[in-house]
């Protein structure tokens, strides 16, 4: 009898950390789109001002490809030099998408994820 009271108290005991694990989890994931998306959102605002050209009128996604695949302004100081986000995979820029927005061919970091 003692012995199945152990074994229940445990399983309750491991349905209540395996459920905290999974806030956990949440938390970090949440935690590596956002610097994800601030990665983004530094190199594209260095990309404009130099002068590149990204941004696609009202599709973020198509954008971030573009930074992704590297972009160059045609004139100026730093014309010639590429400006291209490093090692950021389809579901690393799916997720830093909820933090990002493009206004006014600006993408722009968003706290909130909204």
């Amino acid at each position: 009898m003692e012995l199945l009271v152990t074994i229940a108290i445990l399983g309750v005991l491991a349905t209540i950390g395996i459920g905290a694990m999974g806030g956990a989890r949440q938390g970090a994931v949440d935690q590596k789109d956002k610097r994800n998306a601030q990665e983004i959102a530094s190199v594209a605002a260095i990309a404009s001002a130099a002068g590149a050209s990204f941004v696609v009128p009202g599709d973020e996604k198509a954008t971030i490809v573009n930074l992704k695949n590297g972009c160059s302004p045609s004139t100026g100081a730093f014309k010639g030099r590429v400006f291209k986000l490093p090692n950021l995979g389809e579901p690393e820029i799916n997720g830093a998408m909820r933090f990002l927005a493009l206004n006014d061919s600006e993408l722009q970091y968003r706290l909130d994820g909204s």
